[in-house]
């Protein structure tokens, strides 16, 4: 018989655990949904370290969110970059409405994830994305958990309608002048006085210019507490009715369609005028007389000249004298020429272009990037990638940052608990709560401030250049106006007849007129 002897390694392979993140939301910022998210902290810290296949990457969580568009919430976003450099390999989420609520870009994300080889796993629907067949039913349980965020908001406009007919709706965004007390505009008198100056200096003759001027020289703060004011922010507020004490309803309306788009209301929706709903803040005879000296300059200075805008407006500059080039039409050709050069020669020496060879050099450029045997695009993001990883490989304040986070998450769950159990009153509970929370707060700020950089921006700019240069099947033969505002930033012409164009993510290209 044949004998078998076992040869056993002299160092075993250690089987690598599987990198777990949890995503967390709550969407708003209420004691209960609090709570809620404290919760979700808790199990899902719990939850990942009881398996030993498992190893915690974080716990990304976004506070008083809207699930319906992923861009605004950013641990969401720092989760999947992190995926892309493939430093996860599965997220865990209560369910479909916590990871989004909107149907398409659940998908879209999910998509990403599975090319990237990571997977989702939805607790609640039991759904786990890298499983063959659960794409068509996270499709119908993200389709559901849309039409709730549609029914929930229809019936919230509803309600927010009756109130407009009635005059009782009060907006959450007090105006400056006023602050909200118990659901009602109260006149806030260190920036009522401002408020009513305003309203003085412009009845005196002053415009909206030299009141923000005005403004600024003084030092005075915005609502938001910015220290420029402008033109436009002036004259909004002289226009503005709740400052004699009305209020004109739905001014701003949203779409019916996810993901919920705010327009101008130009007669599209109902609008409603309430009188006397508050105390106002400007007498009535002082803010019509405003208004109707607004409408009088509005008439006489309000009055454009048509102007025409061509696709190289305000994008070539002089390399000579810095002015920007215009367009003149010379023996009958369209040329563009110095600014300053066409009004006095003896200024600046640059010559003119005729606008022909300014687009067949933007249109060599444009197919030598896409088509040229060397990949300059994909080059320059895997050498920018690259550097990009090694800045945060070598980020060891973020890192400690990171953990300090971890440590916070980790002593809420604890006060949570033992508030739970009786330990701690009330009154200590919900002072620690509010302590942890805003150093949370404040360190996520500054670990965004670590990881955001120049790089992360231009790698965003130059993928998105590349993508749009991809849709190019064929070499261009003529020159392409919509690609060109898209993808070109500036544009300067040098005495040697060189233009150099500088397109998104900085990049610049030289090409011979």
């Amino acid at each position: 018989m044949p004998q078998v002897k076992l040869i056993s390694p002299i160092t075993r392979q250690e089987i690598r655990k599987v990198r777990v993140a949890a995503y967390c939301r709550v969407s708003s910022n209420s004691a209960d949904q609090q709570n809620s998210y404290t919760n979700q902290i808790r199990v899902y810290t719990s939850l990942i370290q009881r398996k030993k296949e498992w190893e915690l990457v974080e716990i990304f969580a976004d506070e008083g969110l809207s699930g319906m568009n992923a861009q605004n919430r950013t641990e969401f976003q720092r989760m999947i970059k992190m995926c892309e450099q493939h430093q996860i390999d599965l997220i865990v989420t209560k369910s479909v409405s916590r990871f989004a609520r909107n149907a398409k870009e659940s998908l879209e994300y999910v998509r990403k994830l599975k090319l990237l080889g990571v997977g989702v796993q939805f607790e609640k629907e039991g759904i786990y994305t890298l499983a063959l067949g659960d794409e068509m039913l996270l499709n119908t349980f993200s389709a559901i958990a849309q039409e709730e965020s549609k029914a929930i908001s229809q019936n919230q406009r509803l309600s927010i309608m009756k109130r407009m007919q009635a005059g009782e709706y009060v907006d959450s965004n007090a105006p400056y002048g006023f602050r909200l007390v118990d659901k009602a505009l109260v006149v806030y008198e260190p920036e009522a006085a401002i408020v009513r100056m305003m309203f003085e200096n412009y009845l005196s003759g002053q415009s909206t210019s030299e009141i923000a001027r005005n403004l600024n020289s003084r030092g005075i703060k915005t609502k938001t507490g910015k220290s420029t004011w402008r033109s436009t922010k002036v004259a909004y507020i002289l226009g503005n009715e709740r400052y004699c004490g009305d209020c004109k309803y739905q001014k701003t309306y949203r779409d019916t369609t996810v993901p919920f788009k705010q327009f101008r209301n130009r007669g599209q929706e109902d609008m409603f005028y309430a009188s006397m709903t508050h105390a106002p803040l400007i007498d009535r005879d002082t803010f019509d007389k405003v208004q109707l000296l607004l409408k009088k300059r509005q008439d006489v200075f309000g009055k454009s000249t048509t102007q025409n805008i061509y696709p190289l407006t305000s994008r070539i500059q002089c390399s000579v004298c810095g002015s920007y080039f215009r367009r003149r039409q010379v023996s009958g050709t369209v040329k563009w020429g110095c600014s300053r050069h066409i009004q006095d020669r003896t200024q600046c020496s640059s010559n003119y272009y005729s606008e022909e060879r300014i687009y067949d050099a933007f249109v060599a450029m444009v197919n030598k990037l896409r088509f040229s045997e060397y990949d300059i695009l994909g080059q320059t993001l895997l050498r920018l990638e690259s550097a990009e990883l090694k800045r945060k490989q070598k980020n060891t304040a973020a890192r400690e940052i990171s953990r300090s986070i971890a440590d916070l998450n980790a002593k809420l769950v604890m006060v949570e608990q033992l508030h739970a159990k009786g330990y701690l009153k009330d009154e200590v509970h919900k002072a620690q709560v509010q302590e942890i929370n805003d150093q949370l707060r404040r360190l996520k700020r500054e670990r965004q401030c670590e990881f955001s950089s120049g790089i992360t921006q231009m790698i965003e700019e130059l993928t998105r250049l590349k993508k749009l240069l991809e849709e190019l099947e064929e070499p261009l033969d003529r020159f392409d106006e919509k690609l060109f505002t898209e993808i070109v930033q500036a544009i300067s012409i040098s005495r040697r007849d060189e233009m150099t164009v500088t397109l998104i993510g900085g990049l610049r290209f030289t090409e011979m007129l």
